[in-house]
């Protein structure tokens, strides 16, 4: 017990008391017993009168306690009294005198309230709620950081977020191969199932390829990207120059871009092969006709292609239909003696019993012309019967020599050439119903077709052994003036001769940058030609077009689209992205 009263009596010093003896209740010789033992170190003293307050800082000498006084007086109350060595005396003393009861009362009673020596623990001088508000803050931004700091890396824009995101589309998984309008979607031959996610960006990738953003979106957002805003039409309204151009670059001789769309008429496919196909001159419809006896009409879009109408004759298997009088009208022939006339805008149907005066047993060779008033017949022998397209009345017979092969109008409706069989070529005035100039071309072995274009700056003629020659229509005058006969030699520019079979078919685009040629005979004879360098596009068609036996093709009016007919009964629709246009 004298070791145990040493102890709780070695804090209890005399000088500390400064000669309040009063209050002193042990004696001296006692308290000179606690000094007999061992000697504290320096560095236990500064942690007792740290912990249990007391001393001078002078004394001490300690940047610690200097420090951490400061801050326990910051956290104390503004009416509260710094501790002092007596009243530390008087707390020990006090304690010793309670029991172990009492003790665990003490005990209770400081884990409800907080006792002032836990003040001593805080040194820092910012409250718990901000200390934790501000290391979520600091997380948060560090967080943010290291995100952009990854996006920027991996490429990937840090705009706003999508609204709303669907987590099956991880999950779901989309066979490429099964059905054939997804195939086109591969990257490769063996690529098949793709997860959701990549199934939708390609798809807006093919989208984009086939609905190109236009200039004037891209341009506003270079300019918006840049901070400079004009407002409302920017550079639309410093120039006077037209809105509307023909292509936005020059079409590259060797390489041409197209897009397959779905079919034009893949909501009502032909029953045989489409014979005819023709797009309406100034509407987005497209006429398909066949040995099925059925006209119909879509409307394209190169999306859904809808189904207008279809009109079937029972008595007439359609070779040839085209539009009329600036598309009010459809003429529809066949190997019959009569005829029929489709106007558009009422749906009427009505019949005509062949050509007044003139006994014919077939009108499949009968051509019109959409700005004109004349419809041109081929006979058997060398002649070309003229019709009225408002009346159906005969006209007038414009003759040949030899044997009539093929006929087309200018773009105008005024004049028409002819090519026979003995390589010659007539240029006819419908105003005057007379012979203009004839000539011969030599390079052509049994002439096939003929065609003119829009501009009339080309004309093209193919033959029985698959050469197509183009000639510049300059060309003609010119040897009809260096000529001093009525008769003179033409030669072409360009002989194509990447067919092999006998060309059935040639058609310029609207812009004459593009001649599109074709033969029947074989699977996938369709070439399209550069003008004016005659070079033939390589890309295009390739080994997986597939493109059947084409039987006749056709551009819009703007060359945004190509539709080509084949004899499986399909229209097949091609978007051209070099022009903007319909």
């Amino acid at each position: 017990m004298a070791t145990l009263t040493t102890k709780r009596e070695a804090p209890i010093n005399n000088d500390n008391l400064s000669g309040d003896e009063d209050r002193v209740e042990r004696p001296a010789p006692k308290a000179k017993r606690s000094r007999k033992g061992p000697a504290k170190s320096r560095a236990e003293v500064d942690l007792e009168k740290l912990v249990f307050g007391g001393g001078d800082e002078k004394d001490l000498g300690s940047d610690i306690f200097s420090k951490i006084g400061q801050e326990v007086s910051a956290f104390m109350d503004p009416g509260s009294e710094a501790s002092d060595p007596e009243t530390d005396a008087e707390v020990d003393s006090a304690s010793d005198e309670e029991d172990e009861g009492n003790d665990d009362e003490e005990e209770e009673e400081e884990d409800d309230e907080p006792s002032k020596d836990d003040s001593l623990f805080f040194v820092d001088t910012v409250r718990d709620e901000d200390m934790a508000h501000s290391e979520s803050d600091s997380d948060a931004e560090e967080g943010s950081e290291s995100e952009e700091e990854v996006l920027e890396q991996e490429g990937e824009s840090t705009g706003p977020k999508a609204a709303w995101v669907d987590d099956d589309m991880q999950s779901a998984q989309v066979a490429l191969k099964a059905q054939s309008r997804s195939r086109k979607l591969r990257e490769t031959q063996s690529d098949n199932l793709v997860s959701g996610d990549i199934y939708e960006e390609r798809l807006r990738q093919q989208f984009q390829k086939i609905h190109a953003v236009p200039q004037w979106a891209t341009d506003a957002q270079a300019s918006h990207d840049l901070g400079e805003d004009d407002g409302i039409g920017g550079d639309l309204l410093k120039t006077t120059k037209s809105l509307l151009s023909k292509s936005s670059t020059v079409l590259q001789p060797t390489r041409i871009d197209t897009v397959r769309v779905r079919n034009a008429n893949h909501v009502a496919p032909s029953q045989s092969a489409v014979l005819s196909i023709q797009f309406h001159p100034t509407s987005n419809v497209l006429l398909t006709a066949g040995l099925d006896k059925t006209l119909r009409l879509f409307e394209v879009d190169g999306k859904e292609n809808h189904k207008i109408q279809s009109i079937y004759f029972k008595d007439l298997s359609v070779t040839t239909a085209q539009f009329i009088r600036g598309g009010q009208e459809v003429v529809v022939s066949g190997r019959r003696g009569y005829y029929y006339s489709v106007d558009v805008e009422q749906g009427s149907v009505n019949r005509i019993n062949g050509i007044p005066g003139h006994k014919m047993p077939s009108l499949e060779f009968m051509r019109g012309n959409i700005n004109g008033d004349r419809l041109a017949v081929m006979s058997n022998g060398g002649q070309i019967h003229l019709l009225s397209a408002r009346t159906k009345q005969f006209i007038h017979t414009l003759p040949m020599n030899g044997v009539v092969r093929d006929i087309s109008f200018t773009a105008d409706g005024n004049y028409l050439w002819s090519t026979g069989l003995d390589n010659e070529v007539y240029q006819w005035d419908l105003r005057q119903n007379r012979c203009l100039s004839r000539w011969h071309d030599s390079t052509a072995f049994r002439p096939t077709c003929l065609g003119l274009s829009q501009d009339g700056s080309y004309y093209a003629s193919g033959d029985n052994s698959g050469v197509v020659n183009i000639y510049d229509t300059n060309s003609v005058i010119t040897g009809q003036a260096a000529s001093d006969s009525s008769m003179f030699n033409v030669k072409p520019f360009k002989s194509v001769n990447n067919l092999t079979t006998s060309i059935r078919g040639v058609k310029f685009n609207h812009s004459s940058e593009i001649l599109g040629i074709f033969s029947r005979h074989k699977a996938d004879q369709l070439k399209l030609v550069h003008l004016p360098t005659g070079s033939v596009f390589a890309n295009w068609p390739s080994m997986s077009s597939h493109l059947g036996n084409v039987q006749c093709i056709d551009f819009s009016p703007q060359s945004g689209f190509m539709a080509v007919g084949n004899d499986s009964g399909k229209a097949l629709l091609y978007r051209l992205p070099h022009y903007q246009g319909y």
